[in-house]
């Protein structure tokens, strides 16, 4: 209950703060700026889009995940892990080396793709949003009992039957959820839009917002753009939820078993078309990433004190991020399924979980403005921009903290409950007994927050010139001046940091992986 309670306090102080610097009598003016209708009808636009394509490929591609069993899957399955929470500049100078004018694709096929545009940002958006969909999705296959697998296979069906009366049962519970998540990630989209967009025809209101701060320190018009986007994710996450199925865990002891199900020729082409299709948008901008590596100038970048200085500057703001976010993700399932098998709290738990992910509709860069007008009120000037940095990093890596904390915990609450109660197990003893069933979910939500901390460029975009100059920020900066292909080898070194760092947190944290959980 503290560590909820922290979060909503200081959300609700650096919001309180940057409305204390507004002038309500302004917005009626901004309501009837033609720029402001413009930006919100493309924020809109760009995040269904990009939110109903990375769908629309995740169900195929779940589907194919679930049924093949083939060599590499697990490889797969941990880029699409690492591909959903990769830098974002990173990326784009991927995107950028595969499609961009002399990329891959123009030199090898003569194609060009209009990069710098909505076609840009939208396959950006699907790049990382599209494997988020597909773990997802996965994640609600293990909802389905093993006995239903079971009878399916006896009876004979088909993909495509199971599909219809099985899988879809399963999976619109899934979707709705998944759906605002994106949603959300598209609509408040920054890096994306900032590098690809193209100029202020594709602009968003994340963008304006960024504006309106860094270049004009318009408090006024950046608290009414941060307190429209709240209000439009807020009313689109209530409409969703409100016809969405209710999702519910299954509550079995035993592990989902998958049984074969009645193959054909057209099956098979099915899931080869979905599967390569994830290849070709995932891997080409990961081998892309790592093509600077035979660049003769890339020993020299390495050579450069700028470099190691921003990798040092990163990992002091991408650690205690991570551990704070983990920290708050634990807080918020603890008090979740405390309230689970309560009579009078029961219908807590979904709200708790939506008020973790409420963080997704408040731009960044309003909470680390708000915190620091705070802190400056308090005495405190420049000198707290880093706890700024490394809070705010913490709070956005949440959502994606409590998506891989939430099932599981649920899971073992309604597993072990009355052991518990029983034999009178509670507090740390009941952690170490569930430790080892849980710690490759803290594993992957410790990995998370480290990447997403390590690659974030927006909120340190604010505080950069204070002598907070991490890696995203120091690639960034070399693109701008041209510097591009010292900028591609310090991507190099970004993404090679970051695989690391998850490699890490799944092994030491999450342990090795048995033989017999890989074949589960």
């Amino acid at each position: 209950m503290l560590g909820i309670g922290t979060f909503v306090l200081i959300g609700a102080t650096s919001l309180a703060a940057l409305l204390r610097y507004s002038e309500l009598h302004s917005w009626l003016e901004y309501l009837q700026q033609p720029y402001l209708w413009r930006l919100v009808r493309f924020s809109l636009w760009q995040a269904l889009l990009s939110s109903g394509i990375s769908l629309l490929i995740a169900i195929p591609v779940a589907s194919s995940l679930m049924h093949r069993r083939f060599y590499g899957r697990s490889a797969l399955l941990q880029l699409f892990s690492v591909s959903m929470v990769v830098p974002t500049i990173v990326a784009i100078l991927g995107l950028v080396v595969v499609y961009g004018r002399s990329g891959w694709l123009n030199q090898l096929f003569g194609v060009q793709i209009p990069l710098y545009g909505l076609v840009g940002i939208l396959l950006a958006h699907v790049f990382f949003n599209m494997p988020l969909a597909v773990r997802l999705l996965l994640q609600g296959y293990d909802l389905i009992p093993s006995g239903q697998w079971r009878q399916a296979s006896q009876l004979g069906f088909s993909r495509w039957t199971a599909f219809r009366w099985i899988e879809w049962h399963y999976m619109k519970k899934v979707l709705p959820g998944a759906f605002v998540l994106i949603f959300m990630l598209c609509f408040s989209s920054f890096a994306v839009v900032l590098s690809l967009g193209g100029g202020p025809k594709f602009s968003t209101l994340e963008v304006a917002i960024y504006q309106a701060l860094r270049f004009d320190f318009d408090l006024n018009r950046a608290s009414f753009l941060a307190l429209l986007q709240v209000s439009i994710c807020t009313l689109f996450a209530l409409v969703v939820y409100r016809i969405a199925p209710v999702n519910r865990q299954d509550v079995s002891l035993l592990a989902v078993r998958h049984y074969p199900l009645k193959d054909s020729h057209w099956a098979k082409l099915v899931d080869s078309l979905a599967l390569c299709c994830a290849f070709v948008l995932v891997i080409p901008p990961f081998l892309a990433i790592f093509d600077p590596i035979f660049s003769p100038i890339f020993f020299k970048t390495l050579q450069s004190p700028a470099l190691w200085l921003a990798v040092w500057v990163s990992l002091q703001i991408a650690v205690p991020a991570a551990l704070i976010s983990l920290l708050l993700g634990v807080c918020f399932s603890v008090v979740a399924r405390f309230c689970m098998s309560r009579r009078y709290v029961s219908f807590l738990p979904n709200k708790i979980e939506h008020l973790g992910n409420m963080i997704l509709m408040v731009p960044g860069l309003v909470i680390a403005t708000g915190l620091f007008l705070t802190l400056r009120d308090l005495g405190f000037g420049f000198q707290s921009s880093y706890w700024i940095v490394v809070w705010v990093n913490a709070v956005m890596a949440l959502p994606f903290v409590l998506r891989a904390l939430m099932p599981i915990m649920y899971q073992q609450e309604r597993r072990f409950r009355n052991v518990y109660l029983s034999l009178g197990i509670q507090s740390w003893s009941r952690w170490f007994l569930e430790w080892p069933l849980i710690r490759r979910s803290v594993a992957q939500a410790l990995g998370y927050a480290l990447l997403l901390s390590l690659g974030d460029m927006g909120v340190i975009a604010l505080f950069g010139s204070q002598g907070l100059v991490s890696l995203p920020l120091y690639l960034f900066q070399l693109i701008g001046a041209y510097r591009l292909e010292e900028g591609a080898c310090v991507a190099v070194v970004l993404i090679s940091l970051c695989l690391l760092l998850f490699y890490c947190s799944s092994r030491f944290v999450g342990g090795k992986v048995s033989v017999s959980n890989v074949k589960n």
